[in-house]
């Protein structure tokens, strides 16, 4: 392990004796270079102790692997549980999500918006607050970042997904009188 801490690329191609351009290749897909080269590249990473900053390969990517997702309240066990689906979903595909949370506040949205779109995501799935939400500010993110909107339908985004409540639950509660069960009660 070396003594002085290598803090970039650059540095790290000038005492591995690996070219620029190869380590950066073998950084977006390291079967991009030949066996022998990533042999090499994943010895010198091992002995020089160095990992790249992901968000920076990232920022020279076309299409990044972040996934953004944002949500009104991390602590709301729907949002938990959305969120922890989507994660998922995100990895097995392959991408990197990044988790949000306006924590119910307008401004916390807009700034992990903007955040989001500062780290070039190849996608964003959000739930905006609704109508505490600046749509403006949302509509300018969607115009940029292909974006999913869950939850809150408003009139952004590639597409909506969510539940139509004012048709889904006089179907529930026909299909409870249709099925002779014992009345229930939602709060």
């Amino acid at each position: 392990m070396t003594e002085n801490r290598i803090r970039n690329m650059e540095e790290f191609a000038s005492v591995s004796g690996i070219s620029r351009p190869t380590l950066s290749k073998f950084f977006h897909d390291p079967d991009s270079v030949r066996k022998s080269t990533r042999a090499k590249i994943e010895i010198a990473l091992d002995r020089f102790d160095y990992r790249p900053n992901i968000f920076a390969i990232n920022q020279n990517r076309k299409l990044t692997k972040t996934i953004g997702i944002l949500v009104p309240y991390l602590a709301d066990p729907f949002f938990a549980e959305i969120v922890r689906l989507i994660e998922w979903q995100c990895i097995d595909a392959g991408y990197w999500p990044i988790v949000f949370s306006a924590h119910g506040e307008t401004e916390l949205e807009n700034n992990a918006l903007s955040t989001l779109q500062s780290l070039k995501p190849a996608g964003a799935l959000i739930a905006p607050l609704g109508r505490r939400s600046d749509l403006e500010n949302v509509e300018s993110f969607t115009r940029t970042v292909p974006t999913v909107v869950f939850d809150s339908n408003v009139p952004v985004g590639k597409a909506f997904v969510g539940s139509d409540n004012f048709q889904s639950i006089p179907l529930l509660v026909e299909y409870l009188c249709r099925t002779g069960e014992p009345p229930c009660f939602f709060e």
